[in-house]
């Protein structure tokens, strides 16, 4: 049994008809938008998302055995032009966006468990709009590209001050390396 699914999921998708889905969550600033691979409302969490048919697409994920930080792009289209104002207005860049993969039962409800796919941020999200409809891609990188971006910092004024412009406490440092001092020399009295 793959990992984090429950038996009851690894049933389902071991059964001779299955009905995959795709849910998306997109967390703004001026709210959150959810999305499923369907039609109609459906529930997930105590959540409700909206149903967007063959409009929402997503690249395939490659899974490796190493700790990579992988990417991945969903686009969602035939959308109202209203709905772009989003990607054009919105402070979009490192908000969360989550992804999980689900199957229906024969009633249309959500087998317990969906196994997430994919969590990480929003990186960019290009737009096309003939007029009416309009096209959203958003381009999220992983959580793990964290692990990449350097953690190292200088003992340099002009480090200090990216965080604290008016702090003078490193103003002297750089002269520090060219300071002679000559210990045992002899004492000043």
């Amino acid at each position: 049994m793959a990992r984090d699914i429950t038996s009851g999921f690894q049933t389902e998708i071991e059964a001779k008809v299955l009905s995959p889905i795709i849910l998306v969550k997109a967390e703004f600033d001026s709210g959150t938008l959810r999305f499923w691979s369907g039609y109609g409302e459906i529930t997930f969490n105590g959540e409700v998302y909206t149903g967007s048919g063959d409009l929402l697409q997503m690249t395939s994920i490659e899974e490796t055995q190493g700790l990579v930080a992988n990417n991945v792009s969903f686009e969602l289209s035939g959308i109202p032009s209203s709905l772009l104002a989003i990607a054009l207005i919105e402070d979009y860049r490192n908000k969360p966006i989550t992804a999980w993969f689900g199957t229906l039962d024969n009633a249309g409800a959500i087998i317990n468990a969906p196994y997430e796919l994919f969590s990480g941020v929003i990186d960019t999200m290009p737009t096309a709009n003939d007029g009416d409809t309009g096209v959203i891609t958003v381009n999220a990188e992983s959580e793990l590209l964290i692990m990449n971006e350097s953690g190292e910092r200088r003992y340099t004024d002009e480090d200090q001050k990216t965080d604290y412009e008016d702090d003078l406490g490193f103003e002297f440092v750089s002269i520090l390396q060219d300071i002679e001092l000559a210990f045992g020399a002899g004492r000043l009295d």
